[in-house]
């Protein structure tokens, strides 16, 4: 897309934008953002990315015998494939429209980004109550070490999401290179690495990222219509 084009497309938006009525109360409810984003979801392709995660998982840990590298590998990868598909790839006309109506392209980023997190939640606790039956680690450890890369991760995707333009191509380089990190940490003793740290240290890592993560919310929620913004 060139220049011209660009300016034209920013031209028509701020036409539309400028047609709208304005919104009596600009900050929307949290509970209204959660369920726009939650009637997105396929409730189908939820499940069965759960049980694939859990079948992946336990037959990882019975491969393996490694329920802490398990877990710290496995537990990001069904928040990747959410961002893939829900919020990086295949979302741009959308992600234009957003910004025209109702609801922001950050507001909706808001929304969806916390769907992605509640579902992993879910996930995590599934991911841990089968290692701890079959590996024997405590389930809160295990909880804290799959929690810690994928609240950091999702931190990151959330800045990016923000801030760069070109996203699809985004989403396929973070689950390559999360992937291509997996295979080097079978490798590498970083299995022992996460076994000698303590669940304190498991809790601080993964509680300063939860306030990374509050962080990046509050500044995507007073970046509306930067999208727009940025394409110029």
């Amino acid at each position: 897309m060139n220049e011209r084009m660009e300016q034209e497309m920013i031209r028509m938006i701020q036409q539309l934008q400028a047609s709208m009525p304005e919104r009596k109360n600009q900050q929307v409810s949290i509970n209204t953002l959660l369920r726009l984003a939650w009637e997105e979801m396929n409730g189908l392709f939820l499940l069965t990315l759960l049980a694939a995660s859990v079948l992946l998982c336990a037959t990882a840990a019975r491969l393996l015998a490694r329920p802490m590298l398990t877990v710290f590998c496995t537990a990001p990868m069904p928040m990747l494939l959410l961002f893939h598909r829900y919020v990086l790839h295949g979302n741009e006309p959308m992600k234009e429209l957003e910004d025209t109506f109702l609801y922001s392209y950050a507001e909706m980023l808001i929304g969806r980004t916390m769907v992605i997190s509640i579902y992993m939640l879910g996930v995590l606790a599934c991911l841990s109550i089968v290692l701890h039956h079959t590996g024997g680690e405590t389930f809160l450890r295990l909880a804290l070490c799959g929690a810690a890369p994928s609240i950091y991760l999702c931190v990151l995707l959330l800045i990016l999401a923000g801030t760069v333009h070109q996203k699809e191509n985004l989403s396929i380089f973070a689950v390559a290179l999360w992937m291509a990190l997996v295979f080097f940490m079978a490798y590498l003793p970083v299995n022992q690495f996460l076994c000698q740290l303590s669940t304190i240290t498991y809790g601080i890592t993964t509680g300063i990222g939860l306030v990374l993560y509050v962080v990046s919310i509050c500044k995507v929620k007073t970046r509306r219509g930067f999208y727009v913004a940025d394409m110029g």
